[in-house]
């Protein structure tokens, strides 16, 4: 039975999705290893270093369904070792005159390592299109309510007048620029590693760099200038930018999340009939998917504290740093996957309620303005004195729930020189939203030129 909640059956589909699980389950991983070693054996036999049918046997031998796993995992409880009970079963499996070429001067860490990237660039890849498809799908969002008006909010309470597309502008472009740098993280950390024991190229000679590099385009997978065995900086980039991913996921669920709450009912989730929130109050229809993108989210971020941690390898291998990465990147992967998928159930189908927000906007009966009418005031006034008398207007509209118009021409120095039709203008939401517009305009033009310039120059 699964104990990871990524496998159960019930609960799976809730923090990951089916196909980044099947790239990192066990007999993906395995393949991933089989696949390098064939790799290998071929590049070694296209220079002339093995036999070229020694070549062709280890690769019909490396397929997973031929393995016998139960000797792999008994040669794996003697051996106390990872990788040989495969490479002997493969040996095996590929005929004792070719499959002792299998494997032949690489490490165990060459394998694992370049087989691990190998399944990273598959997710990284699904990664990259799920967030093109989130911000794809969030362009109607931000279009249709380019000028919607709404509360801004700063320090928890109302602030000044924007309208709901500029705030939907701010998730997309954060998420846009964690999408550039996801995708240039490919190039620079979706690297292989065939180096030898130590990194020294030491058991091909002088054909050791041909060794990796044909390897390693076999596999499509980047070729290093040298070994990265104590150098974990690549892992670290790949999982710090998936924290980034995950941070900025988060802070649209969390803003989500705050805004379905029932005082302030200006969004809510996706709904379809039949969801449930509570077992015992029917009425409930919980934020459910903000909930989990959120609790998901957080471990994606504390994994990346954990691989940073790991980039301190003592000398040429320092396994006790490297095993960590084996339970953290996968579980990353994961989760990273499951959050998103949230997110983008989300902004393709959030309810959008423009009623509540201007109800909400209308709320405080004109204080929201104070900073405009402040600055009308001083006309009259110096700008300093003009602020205290807003403020003090503003503190006695609160404590009455009154209108600031009418509290403001209560004063004489304020009567003397406006007019309730002129205070009331100053206090339009409408008339004081700045560029909130042509921000919408400018960030939606830069996602559309984003999406068409990484269609264009594919991963």
């Amino acid at each position: 039975m699964p104990v990871h909640l990524i496998d159960s059956p019930l609960l799976g589909d809730r923090v990951s999705t089916p196909e980044m699980r099947a790239i990192f389950e066990a007999q993906s991983q395995y393949q991933s290893w089989l696949d390098v070693e064939a790799a290998l054996a071929e590049a070694q036999a296209e220079i002339g270093m093995i036999p070229a049918k020694a070549a062709r046997a280890i690769r019909e031998a490396a397929r997973i369904e031929l393995l016998d796993m139960e000797a792999v995992k008994e040669h794996g409880r003697v051996t106390g070792h990872p990788l040989l009970g495969i490479i002997r079963v493969l040996r095996e499996n590929a005929g004792e005159a070719h499959g002792t070429w299998a494997h032949y001067g690489a490490t165990t860490q060459d394998i694992i390592d370049s087989g691990h990237m190998l399944l990273a660039q598959r997710a990284h890849g699904l990664i990259d299109g799920k967030i093109a498809a989130i911000l794809q799908d969030g362009l109607p969002l931000l279009e249709t309510h380019r000028d919607t008006l709404a509360v801004a909010r700063t320090h928890g309470v109302h602030a000044l007048p924007f309208t709901f597309g500029f705030k939907v502008a701010s998730w997309l472009e954060e998420l846009a620029r964690n999408r550039e740098r996801w995708r240039e993280t490919g190039e620079r950390c979706l690297v292989g590693s065939i180096c030898g024991a130590v990194g020294t190229y030491a058991p091909w000679g002088k054909q050791g760099f041909e060794v990796q590099d044909r390897t390693c385009a076999r596999l499509g997978l980047g070729a290093p200038r040298m070994s990265w065995q104590s150098q974990r900086d690549r892992v670290a980039e790949l999982s710090a930018v998936m924290a980034l991913i995950a941070g900025t996921a988060a802070r649209i669920a969390n803003e989500i999340y705050q805004m379905n709450k029932t005082e302030v009912g200006e969004l809510a989730e996706p709904y379809r009939k039949g969801l449930m929130g509570s077992s015992t109050m029917p009425h409930k229809v919980n934020p459910v998917k903000c909930e989990w993108l959120i609790a998901i989210a957080r471990i994606v971020r504390h994994n990346a504290g954990i691989i940073f941690e790991c980039m301190e390898v003592e000398d040429e291998r320092d396994t006790t740093m490297w095993r960590t990465e084996w339970v953290t990147m996968p579980e990353s992967f994961c989760l990273l996957s499951g959050a998103l998928e949230h997110l983008h159930q989300l902004i393709a189908g959030l309810q959008v309620r423009p009623e509540r927000m201007r109800e909400n906007l209308d709320m405080l009966q004109g204080v929201l303005l104070s900073e405009r009418v402040m600055f009308v005031l001083q006309r009259a006034m110096p700008l300093g004195h003009a602020h205290d008398v807003v403020h003090e207007a503003s503190l006695t509209a609160l404590a009455g729930q009154r209108p600031l118009a009418d509290v403001l021409l209560e004063d004489a120095k304020v009567a003397k020189h406006f007019t309730r039709e002129e205070l009331q203008e100053a206090l339009r939401p409408e008339g004081y939203i700045g560029l909130s517009g042509e921000v919408v305009d400018r960030i939606a033009g830069d996602i559309r030129r984003g999406l068409d310039a990484a269609t264009a120059r594919p991963l």
